[in-house]
């Protein structure tokens, strides 16, 4: 039972980076640059002892209607994003909740963590299947 779950969390999770990796993709050939600003920092906790708050940059930005829309940072960390501070953004004409920051060590970051997630449940899956524990 465990392998079957661990594998198909890796698998999931690997679908995720790949539509991410699809989305990305996307925004960098058809998506609208919008100059996005910084209205906030979002706080969660992990939950686990000794571990400090996490924070994540809330952006506003103004789709080619006028319309505002506001996305979360995927990534944590703050730095370099305060409060007032102006953030490039990209997003489908059509389709303003695709939006993402703009900022190409964050746009890796993201992609990277989920393959890396999903590659690693997948790859323990698969060994638990191999050697049959």
């Amino acid at each position: 039972m465990w392998v079957a779950m661990v594998l198909t969390a890796g698998l999931v999770v690997l679908g995720f980076g790949v539509r991410e990796v699809v989305i990305q993709r996307r925004l960098h050939h058809e998506g609208l640059r919008v100059r996005g600003q910084v209205v906030g920092h979002r706080r969660e906790t992990s939950g686990r002892a000794n571990s400090g708050p996490v924070f994540y940059a809330v952006v506003e930005f103004a789709d080619a209607h006028g319309a505002r829309h506001t996305v979360p940072a995927k990534s944590s960390g703050v730095k370099g994003l305060p409060v007032g501070g102006a953030v490039p953004v990209r997003y489908l004409r059509d389709a303003p909740e695709t939006a993402r920051l703009d900022l190409p060590g964050r746009r890796f970051t993201e992609i990277a963590s989920v393959l890396g997630t999903g590659t690693l449940f997948t790859a323990i899956g698969i060994w638990m299947l191999a050697t049959g524990r």
